[in-house]
């Protein structure tokens, strides 16, 4: 799936249909439990000076973005946001697969394509519980019409695991009115906005 900033996906399915869900995947995305995001993506060099937001969790700013090649990465805390910038570096129009894993209390760890490319220390101060999460997908906020219709992200899975295993998948092949069908059957549809 070919996203642009002006036209993001976003995984909200309470916005759309929340009377059909009985356990939805963002009530997993908290700094009290495990979780697991895995994509598969590239980007390409359109707009290679903006932020390529690959996804993010708000409204407590966790997520996974790339500038000028180097990854950068989120982490949302009850009272600020960090924003890192690794010693990783990604090259654009390359297919890679990213997991980003929680381990609450002790750890986030990010690898790319089965390496751990960043590991960081959450034992002070633990990824922030928060009300009602939004997964952003291409972008970092809600869209504006300033943002750029040219497609600068790839999308071709996405993922939430928990402690039991897979929740979420979308490979974007089966969408219905704007709206990608989650694989599991769990209702989580990815919709896009903008």
């Amino acid at each position: 799936m070919k996203i642009s900033r002006r036209y993001p996906w976003s995984l909200w399915p309470d916005s759309i249909c929340p009377s059909f869900l009985t356990d939805p995947a963002l009530d997993h995305l908290q700094g009290d439990k495990y979780w697991k995001i895995e994509v598969e993506f590239e980007y390409t060099e359109e707009n290679f000076s903006t932020m390529k937001d690959i996804f993010c969790i708000v409204p407590k700013y966790t997520g996974l973005s790339i500038y000028e090649k180097r990854i950068f990465i989120g982490i949302g805390y009850h009272d600020e946001d960090d924003w890192i910038g690794t010693d990783s570096f990604l090259e654009p129009n390359t297919v890679y697969n990213i997991t980003y894993e929680h381990i609450p209390d002790k750890e986030l760890l990010v690898k790319i394509d089965g390496e751990v490319g960043f590991k960081y220390d959450l034992t002070i101060r633990p990824l922030a519980v928060v009300d009602n999460p939004i997964v952003f997908i291409g972008i970092n906020k809600h869209t504006t019409k300033e943002e750029t219709e040219v497609p600068d992200l790839i999308m071709y899975n996405f993922k939430i695991y928990n402690d039991r295993g897979l929740i979420c998948h979308h490979d974007f092949k089966n969408n219905i009115h704007g709206k990608s069908i989650d694989k599991t059957g769990n209702l989580n549809f990815l919709y896009q906005i903008g």
